[in-house]
């Protein structure tokens, strides 16, 4: 038999049987040679039963699983999304720290609009998501974007505000990586 011929999920099924069918043609031997007709179509009855009641629970375990794996990939792909924003959150905070004595009007002006293109973007990439912890973990982002954008509006170099906004993220995103693995294990 060519390696994949029987799939392992019918394989039972095809192993059970054929010894049905070998069990009745032994006891079918031992009748009249005149009734090995009806022999022949008793197993063929018994054999197209098992598969008409098999074959449909094996298709549906089938299905079952084919949606638990979108399933989980849907919901890993969220959590992953998730997780790179908030990091791109935070190596945009880490430029405007870095930079911001020396930032010019302008370069506050293109950070501001960098970070509205930021929210633009979380919005859509998570508007069908409907994970409570992600919709609470964009929500909190979202709150940090927007305190930035604040800040880099005022005018200030406020250092401590910008330092308490970086142990948020640090903390959004040790929960954006706990709700990854999570997701990886639906």
């Amino acid at each position: 038999m060519p390696k994949g011929f029987i799939s392992k999920d019918y394989a039972a099924l095809v192993f059970i049987a054929a010894i049905v069918a070998v069990l009745l043609l032994v006891t079918g031997l031992f009748v009249r040679p005149s009734d090995w007709a009806g022999w022949i179509q008793a197993i063929g009855l018994i054999v197209g039963l098992m598969m008409a009641v098999a074959v449909p629970a094996i298709q549906r375990r089938q299905e079952l699983a084919a949606r638990q794996k979108q399933v989980r990939d849907r919901e890993t792909g969220y959590a992953r999304r998730m997780q790179y924003l908030c990091g791109e959150l935070n190596e945009l905070l880490a430029k405007i720290t870095v930079n911001l004595v020396h930032l010019r009007a302008t370069d506050r002006h293109r950070l501001q609009r960098t970070l509205e293109d930021y929210l633009h973007r979380l919005f859509e990439s998570h508007k069908l998501d409907q994970n409570d912890d992600r919709v609470v973990i964009a929500h909190e982002l979202r709150l940090v974007a927007n305190e930035m954008i604040e800040e880099l509006e005022s005018g200030r170099s406020d250092r401590i505000v910008l330092g308490a906004l970086e142990k948020r993220l640090q903390k959004l995103a040790h929960r954006c990586q706990v709700n990854a693995t999570q997701a990886e294990r639906i």
